[in-house]
């Protein structure tokens, strides 16, 4: 598919999903909640990003907040939104998302697989697609270097980490692995997402300056951490007038 097409879908993707919100928002404004109401004095967003080491419990602290603050969270469903879009299969765009791919890889997988999507339009669709949510507000984004490109007066960028054999034990139990294997697959990860992060934003992933909180959930319970970026949330934003 040609990559003009693609970009319609997608932007046909956002209008869709920008008329939901707008839809919730005149509903909260009118009805009971006080909550969506208090960051709207913001010309954008809010939004809170999450750049996760593997195993620190960032998926569970997001649910959490997207329950708490009746926000939408976005993570593989971003994947699944330009596959469904673009007709490409989503475990063709699984190799490449959050991943490096070189020039002579792009060119094989094109020459393979006849539906390859090659790398940089993935990347260019994919920041669409983020900064858009992202300026539509109330979202919370999992991963993709969100916080490194979107204005972060906005919003909030979290960094969940972890001691590594903290979280080798957690994906132990999650996935049901060995403890070797599950060492091995977040080390993998570890340096699968550095290294990303290093290609397309030329960025270190643990700068810790590209992040305006950084927690350690090693000993936090997953509502005390999520609580603590709520309150980080409502710090930040709430200066802003």
């Amino acid at each position: 598919m040609a990559p003009e097409k693609i970009g319609s879908h997608i932007e046909q993707l956002i209008h869709r999903q920008m008329q939901e919100w707008d839809l919730k928002r005149r509903l909260a404004e009118e009805g009971a909640k006080a909550g969506p109401r208090e960051f709207a004095h913001l010309p954008e967003g809010p939004w809170i990003s999450f750049s996760k080491q593997l195993g620190s419990d960032a998926i569970r602290m997001a649910r959490f907040l997207g329950d708490k603050l009746d926000w939408q969270i976005f993570d593989k469903e971003i994947v699944e939104a330009i596959a469904r879009e673009t007709h490409t299969r989503h475990q063709v765009l699984s190799r490449i998302d959050e991943k490096v791919v070189g020039r002579f890889e792009d060119l094989l997988n094109s020459l393979l697989v006849p539906e390859h999507l090659d790398h940089l339009t993935y990347l260019r669709e994919m920041g669409k697609v983020i900064w858009a949510l992202a300026r539509q507000g109330r979202v919370i984004l999992l991963g993709r270097g969100a916080n490194w490109f979107l204005d972060s007066r906005y919003g909030l960028r979290v960094r969940t980490v972890a001691p590594f054999e903290t979280r080798a034990q957690r994906i132990a139990e999650r996935d049901g692995l060995a403890l070797k294997d599950a060492e091995r697959k977040v080390r993998a990860t570890d340096a699968a997402r550095a290294a990303f992060i290093r290609q397309v934003y030329h960025r270190d992933i643990d700068d810790p300056l590209g992040y305006d909180l950084v927690v350690n959930t090693e000993l936090l319970g997953v509502e005390p951490a999520a609580e603590a970026v709520h309150t980080a949330l409502r710090s930040k934003l709430r200066g802003l007038r």
